[in-house]
């Protein structure tokens, strides 16, 4: 017999399979029809993923998916759609994460595909997610619940959104249709809002007139979108005309960011824009300036006519940053004091993963009590991860922001998408610096998702322009 005759039953472990799975749920529905019901809903679920998942368009349309439910489902859908495990839940973003890093490394390994983008960030990114499974490794060992060492890890694992990004958006028509994605996202989450304000479910908030309510939306997304949106509309090349839309979806990021009444993401805004200022050339800082001016003029305008109540608030809640005896303020500042000294005492390993810390909180009645939220994102670092671990944070920010200040002045400008994407992605990185000082941006899933995401794409937007440049004058863009 020849030694390379063609096996006479290829397909013999499919259909093996086959028999397993349906003699499976012949046993379960035996068992009980429900759990018959729900196994025949997982293979069928299996066979749909085994079409897709490894493939380049299946792995991009994975990603989208994954973007779309963290921006568009809202918080009290998302937690009757997880699954209860351990005290915890798997959330539905969870199950569509797991399975866009299996398709990204099927789809990595099987050579189908252009060369992932080359860039600094790879490696302190990876380096700190193997810094997260010893964190959570240290957390048992200390004695952390389960449930609290789940949820950090959970939050920490989006990082790896950056390594789909550069390895499968790296083609300027896959950039463009995210970024599409990511404006629709904003509208949707915008919508969303509205409707939950016309119900009454705004949230309660201090230093605002009478009847003035928070924007029942996750107000993150409304400063990564005017952010990026700000970039977009400043490095526009010069004699050609904006699209209408981007100005009116410019206003409703900027709209959803006043109404959040969050004031640590009016400083973080400003931040990323002070940033813009440093990094432009002259003529787009003047750009900068007399369109910020404008569009914070319209908008000012526009409240004070529709809504004089919600005008006062945003101006009384703006002058509230300097009320060193708000409550608010007062709570952070003793969180601090209490994470500080749990950081003192392990500073270099830290507490690990799922860490609680004793809350004093008496001085204004309230008895002691054990939590796990800090507010500061730096220390929450420090408390979990050590000083090894906000290392490689520190080197993830340095690797972001530094190498490619070497080439920005020779990047081509006459592509405002990919440039957008560059100096856009790094002042929102800028902005959430600022802005985890008092909220956590980079241990929380919704924000880090998108982050990293958008983190990818600038990167492989500066390589798309990197390779341009090389390539010479009158290079297609």
């Amino acid at each position: 017999m020849r030694s390379d005759a063609a096996p006479r039953y290829p397909d013999r472990w499919f259909w093996v399979g086959i028999v397993l799975a349906y003699a499976a749920i012949v046993a379960a529905a035996l068992w009980t029809p429900v759990l018959g019901a729900v196994l025949a809903a997982l293979v069928g679920v299996g066979a749909l993923l085994a079409t897709i998942v490894g493939t380049r368009r299946g792995t991009l349309f994975l990603g989208a998916l994954l973007i779309a439910v963290d921006l568009v489902l809202p918080s009290d859908v998302a937690l009757r759609l997880r699954i209860p495990v351990g005290g915890g839940g798997i959330y539905i973003q969870d199950l569509i994460l797991g399975v866009l890093l299996v398709s990204v490394v099927l789809g990595a390994t099987s050579g189908r595909r252009p060369g992932a983008v080359t860039s600094p960030v790879r490696l302190p990114i990876l380096l700190f997610l193997c810094w997260t499974a010893v964190a959570a490794f240290i957390g048992s060992q200390n004695g952390n619940q389960v449930k609290f060492i789940l949820q950090d890890a959970r939050s920490l694992v989006y990082y790896a959104v950056f390594f789909f990004a550069v390895t499968f958006l790296t083609d300027r028509r896959e950039l463009l249709g995210f970024l599409r994605l990511l404006a629709v996202c904003t509208v949707v989450a915008f919508a969303l809002g509205a409707v939950y304000a016309a119900l009454g479910r705004g949230g309660a908030v201090e230093f605002v007139e009478a009847g003035v309510s928070r924007f029942p939306a996750a107000d993150f997304i409304f400063l990564m979108a005017a952010m990026m949106l700000a970039a977009f509309v400043v490095v526009w090349p010069a004699g050609r005309r904006r699209p209408a839309w981007l100005w009116l979806l410019l206003l409703v990021a900027l709209l959803g960011l006043v109404l959040s009444f969050v004031r640590g993401n009016w400083v973080a805004f400003a931040a990323g824009l002070a940033y813009l200022m440093v990094v432009l050339h002259v003529r787009e800082r003047m750009r900068l300036v007399v369109g910020g001016l404008a569009v914070a003029l319209v908008l000012g305008v526009g409240l004070a006519a529709v809504s004089p109540a919600v005008f006062s608030s945003v101006v009384s809640r703006a002058l509230a940053v300097r009320a060193m005896d708000d409550p608010n303020v007062q709570y952070r500042l003793i969180e601090n004091q209490e994470v500080g000294r749990q950081i003192a005492e392990k500073p270099v390993l830290g507490n690990g993963l799922g860490a609680e810390f004793l809350f004093d909180w008496s001085r204004y009645g309230v008895a002691p009590f054990l939590k796990t939220y800090i507010h500061n994102n730096y220390y929450w670092f420090l408390q979990r991860l050590g000083i090894i671990g906000l290392g490689l944070f520190v080197w993830m920010t340095i690797a972001f922001l530094v190498p490619w200040m070497s080439v920005r002045s020779t990047l081509p400008r006459d592509d405002p998408w990919l440039s957008g994407l560059v100096f856009g992605g790094r002042a929102l990185f800028v902005a959430l610096l600022v802005n985890s000082i008092t909220s956590p941006r980079f241990n929380t899933m919704d924000s880090v998702a998108v982050l990293a995401l958008l983190m990818g794409m600038s990167e492989a937007a500066l390589a798309l322009l990197r390779d341009r440049v090389a390539r010479g004058p009158g290079a297609p863009a």
